[in-house]
């Protein structure tokens, strides 16, 4: 619910595999999150057509270079692996980092490209999430492959557009909740307690008058690597209103943590602005008016605008470009 709207550069780095969890068999994409129209998906032996067709380099340590005679014909969603790597299996709930490259299948053109300097992406490997297809092939990939799909994705006019993926798994993200020092909090706000599982709650509504801009305090410090601008960033959060305490929304709830390209306006304003320079593994608290969360128009949002909002968020990955 905190997207705000869906780039064609953007969807098609943090989506899906694309053939596996985005399409049907006719090529009519239904969009990443459709995961019930997954088409059947070949194994690393069984590669279709489409994948018949077309040469991929296996070298790990460089842009991966596609050729085949286009127009290429995508008659069903395959997957095969080019180069196996050596690191653990996927499994099931995995959260994956990949770094890919698209090529439009009707023309041979890279749409866009990691090495290039387009976000990183990945996606939680379970079969509500993904389908049955991209999880069956997924979970025979190890860390550290090098994969190919053909497939179809929307783009952002709503036009599926016939696709060759290439994608390097590059780490499975863990753990799953922030680690690190205590941080100093001001106290001014709602005390934060964690469930066993790191589930954050907050010690009821908070009182006075919200923060006209958005307030970052640090609950935990982490030592990882810091957040910047075109992260491929994942996360865990909670978010409450101001005005009564109450939770709208919970990555925790669902099971999943969340994804999205950093600084690209996908987001909230509060957060787009907020979660830049940190260490991976941090644990902060933001405090967001109305004005940087859904606007100052009660009716919008479904019910969120006019709202200051409380978010606990637990920084897990932040991928980088390769700028």
């Amino acid at each position: 619910m905190l997207r705000r709207r869906t780039l064609l550069t953007t969807a098609l780095a943090a989506s899906a595999a694309i053939g596996l969890a985005a399409c049907t068999d006719d090529g009519n994409g239904s969009g990443a999150s459709d995961a019930g129209g997954a088409s059947d998906a070949g194994g690393a032996s069984d590669g279709g057509d489409a994948l018949a067709a077309l040469t991929v380099s296996g070298d790990l340590g460089a842009e991966p270079t596609v050729e085949f005679t286009a127009p290429l014909e995508i008659t069903s969603a395959q997957a095969e692996i080019v180069t196996p790597g050596d690191g653990d299996t996927i499994a099931d709930g995995d959260t994956v980092i990949w770094r890919s490259l698209y090529v439009d299948a009707s023309t041979g053109e890279t749409l866009q490209s990691w090495w290039q300097g387009a976000p990183a992406g990945g996606l939680q490997v379970a079969s509500d999430q993904v389908g049955e297809a991209a999880f069956a092939f997924l979970t025979t990939v190890p860390v550290g492959s090098r994969f190919v799909m053909t497939g179809w994705q929307q783009d952002s006019s709503g036009q599926a557009r016939s696709l060759v993926q290439v994608a390097d798994i590059d780490r499975i993200v863990s753990p799953l909740r922030a680690e690190g020092e205590p941080g100093d909090p001001s106290g001014t706000y709602p005390a934060v307690t964690l469930a066993d599982n790191g589930a954050p709650s907050i010690a009821g509504a908070p009182s006075g008058t919200p923060p006209t801009t958005t307030v970052r305090e640090e609950l935990i410090v982490g030592s990882g690597d810091t957040t910047r601008a075109g992260d491929y960033l994942t996360m865990q959060y909670t978010g409450w209103k101001w005005s009564d305490g109450s939770q709208f929304d919970s990555s925790w709830d669902r099971g999943a943590p969340f994804s999205f390209v950093q600084g690209q306006g996908l987001v909230i304003q509060g957060w787009d602005e907020n979660l830049l320079d940190l260490p991976v593994g941090s644990q902060v608290m933001l405090v967001i008016p109305a004005a940087e969360a859904y606007g100052e128009d009660p009716e919008a949002a479904n019910g969120l605008g006019g709202e200051a909002l409380i978010f606990v968020v637990d920084i897990l990955d932040a991928a980088h470009t390769n700028a």
